[in-house]
């Protein structure tokens, strides 16, 4: 640079400089104004110095090459002309401030124009410039070049709104606790989440919200986390919401302390409350299909016994001078058989091995049949209301067992409240969509009929009601109830094709909501034929008895050959096959439960159909989904006997069936 440089330094300043070094030749690089030139030129700060007019008297290399512009053309220049778009009113503020005696720090100012082509940030020091006399006469500015660190700054500054900004759109909760616990920044979603809003939150420990029973495992995982910053804790807890109720939220804390961007504890928490009922449900519904197997085996072997009690029973009250003395005996004997089939019967039900006889029903007709009797079962103390909807679509259900469910519903709501109350039923259409399906797994999209029976009584806790299904549970005491009521109900609903759930808390009642699907069919499904009507029970047919189980056997191979039949044996298909091949033309009925060893009926049917397609099979069984497979479509077989059966049962259907198949020669 030119000594014109100097030009712009206060006379007074270089006449000092001269004066303490007056001994150093003018041409000497040591030239007291040479040398404070070159002084200013190398220093790694911006130098500026502004007289009293804020001209520019001082502009040192440094300020060059950030400005792009030579001292020549600054020098006294008024600041403000020369820059109007650099100076903002703040820095022309601290320059006055200075002129009045003033050590100013100024802020942070961005330097550069698009129209310099420089763009960056200073950062400001400005001291009064005071000459000998002790008069300010203007202001020094130092001037460091600070827009690496502005850079820096903005773009933690832009990621932490990119962050900020995620966060707050996020439907998961995050708050930062701080040491003790407090909450200071909560996310917004806290109020679509929890119905709370920030000043709910802010300087409250959240441990006053979740449950008491959660809280000390709340706590411990907050002291570890606090503990080992290096050990993020996860824990899973209830949490009141603002309308009282509770939420189950899944919780990762991460100690972020000793970092200065955050200096708390982060909390990152999901609402995991749906997903926890679904998978409770899941839950549920695999416990009552491992029952519902257990069940159904139990009721299958079970049926078999009753069928020997029952048909021995029969046998003897039929019997010629059997001795009256015993009679009263024998007849509880056919009553406690009785009542072991009726509750087989239940065991089925739940299973959805049940035997159903299903129609076309509108259930508001249904409920309008049962009415009276409803409110007879409920008792003068429980006041029952009805809401059914006027344009109720129809559903495909056994209407007897319909009514069961019903009469089971209204029971354990009467049982519920001992003290009185009110009970509603409720029936409406409703369109389960992709959400409200999936929202209630394994429900699958579709029309629905929904039927509600809502009670005002002690309610169920969680436990209660996650086993409210199970066959043999109950809350009453012993004597009164065999825990059957809620597991029939189930199974019904279920081999209805239906779904069911129940909402309830205690001293808050409860209500089971049952969906059945919608059918558009108009005309009443058929009953499977019946042999009640069949007078003539006795033949002399040749029959062919199949059964593993050597007591169901015999009491049926005794009560055939009474009914003037002749009738021969075998323990499995196999054995049957040889014997009907034997028989030839000679045989006219294969009387056959289904699931035995070695071969079970339903492949002996196949064998027999293709090699003697008129000969008449009638199938029996404690499992009646073997039933409804035969009476399905294509089965080729039509004809089924349930077990438990009664004698004359027995004797009507192999008179029907034989008959029939006279009929059709």
């Amino acid at each position: 640079m030119k000594d014109a440089h100097s030009v712009g330094l206060d006379h007074r300043l270089l006449d000092n400089l001269a004066t303490r070094a007056a001994l150093v030749n003018e041409l000497s690089p040591w030239h007291p104004a040479k040398f404070a030139t070159r002084l200013l030129d190398s220093a790694g700060e911006g130098i500026v110095v502004f007289d009293r007019e804020l001209r520019y008297r001082i502009w040192n290399r440094f300020m060059e090459a950030r400005s792009g512009l030579s001292a020549d053309q600054v020098i006294g220049k008024i600041s403000y002309e020369l820059f109007p778009d650099l100076l903002s009113q703040g820095v022309v503020d601290d320059l006055r401030r200075a002129l009045s005696g003033e050590r100013v720090e100024g802020a942070d100012t961005r330097f550069g124009s698009e129209s310099l082509g420089v763009q960056g940030w200073l950062s400001a020091r400005y001291e009064p410039y005071i000459d000998d006399d002790g008069n300010i006469v203007g202001v020094v500015a130092h001037l460091r070049d600070v827009t690496e660190r502005k850079q820096t700054e903005e773009l933690a500054q832009r990621r932490e709104r990119h962050l900020r900004t995620i966060i707050e759109s996020a439907s998961d909760l995050v708050s930062i606790l701080d040491r003790e616990g407090r909450t200071r920044y909560a996310s917004p979603s806290f109020a679509s989440v929890l119905g709370l809003v920030s000043s709910d939150l802010i300087a409250n420990n959240p441990l006053d919200r979740i449950h008491p029973a959660d809280s000390a495992r709340v706590l411990d995982a907050f002291r570890a986390v606090v503990r080992a910053p290096q050990s993020p804790q996860r824990v899973q807890y209830r949490v009141r919401h603002a309308n009282g109720g509770w939420r189950v939220l899944v919780s990762s804390a991460r100690n972020l302390l000793d970092d200065p961007s955050v200096g708390g504890i982060v909390v990152a928490s999901r609402d995991i409350t749906e997903w926890q009922e679904l998978q409770e449900q899941l839950q549920l519904s695999k416990k009552i299909e491992v029952v519902g197997r257990l069940a159904g085996g139990v009721a299958h072997d079970f049926n078999n016994l009753l069928t020997v009690i029952r048909g021995n029973a029969q046998m003897l009250q039929e019997t010629a001078g059997f001795p009256s003395a015993l009679r009263q005996e024998l007849d509880e004997i056919a009553q406690a058989a009785d009542r072991a089939a009726t509750l087989t019967r239940q065991l089925l039900a739940f299973s959805r091995q049940q035997v159903l006889e299903p129609q076309v029903l509108d259930l508001n007709a249904v409920l309008g049949d049962v009415w009276k009797l409803l409110e007879r079962v409920a008792g003068e103390s429980v006041t029952m209301e009805e809401n059914f909807s006027g344009s109720l679509g129809a559903v495909t259900a056994d209407p007897a067992q319909i009514q069961q469910v019903l009469l089971n519903l209204v029971v354990n709501a009467r049982d519920a409240m001992p003290g009185g109350g009110r009970l509603f039923i409720e029936t409406s259409n409703v369109v389960a969509t992709a959400e409200f399906a999936n929202a209630h797994t394994p429900m699958t999209p579709g029309e629905y009929v929904r039927l509600a029976v809502r009670d005002t009584g002690e309610g169920m806790d969680a436990e209660t009601k996650a086993r409210a299904f199970e066959p043999f549970f109950t809350t009453k005491v012993q004597g009164r109830g065999t825990g059957m009521g809620l597991s029939t109900v189930y199974g019904v609903v279920k081999q209805s094709g239906g779904f069911i759930w129940v909402e309830s808390e205690p001293l808050r009642g409860s209500t089971f909501t049952i969906y059945l699907p919608r059918t558009r069919s108009s005309a009443p499904m058929g009953p499977v034929p019946s042999a009640a009507a069949v007078e003539n029970r006795r033949g002399s047919e040749t029959i062919l008895v199949v059964e593993d189980e050597e007591l169901v056997r015999s009491i049926t191979r005794r009560t055939l050959e009474r009914a003037g039949y002749r009738v021969l044996e075998a323990v499995n298909g196999h054995e049957a096959l040889l014997a009907a091949r034997a028989l030839g033309a000679e045989l006219d009925l294969v009387l056959t439960d289904i699931v035995m060893p070695v071969m079970g009926g339903r492949e002996l049917a196949a064998v027999l159909n293709r090699e003697r397609p008129l000969l008449s099979i009638l199938f029996m069984s404690g499992y009646t989904h073997e039933r409804e497979a035969h009476l399905s479509p294509g089965g080729g077989v039509s004809h089924f006997l349930h077990k438990p059966f009664a004698l004359d049962e027995l004797t009507s259907r192999v008179r029907l069936v034989l008959d029939q198949a006279a009929a059709a020669v």
